[in-house]
């Protein structure tokens, strides 16, 4: 009987001089820039509301500065909510995985 192999258990494969990573690692490395990428932007958001409250808090404030961090607050909306299912997705994957070995 021929054992099944897993994407964890592939070794990186090597074309010419360059070593490409397995899938498994190409995924890690998204998933690591997609919460780097909601880190900053959280940090965008902070600064544009803060920026936000200044400019409204003037004489005669500037209506359309109101707006200005609802870009970061969709942007961060869209990597939550794909960080948000992540674990759900690889729980699902997994399980689809195992009964497929079975």
């Amino acid at each position: 009987m021929a054992a099944a192999t897993s994407v964890a258990a592939m070794p990186p494969q090597v074309v010419g001089d360059q070593v490409c990573p397995s899938p498994q690692e190409v995924a890690v490395n998204w998933n690591k820039w997609i919460r780097q990428v909601h880190r900053w932007l959280s940090i965008a958001f902070t600064v544009s509301v803060i920026a936000t409250f200044v400019a409204l808090a003037q004489e005669e404030p500037v209506i359309w500065v109101s707006y200005v961090p609802l870009l970061p607050l969709v942007l961060l909306l869209f990597s939550g909510l794909y960080l948000f299912a992540l674990p759900y997705v690889a729980k699902w994957r997994g399980g689809r995985r195992a009964a497929r070995e079975a």
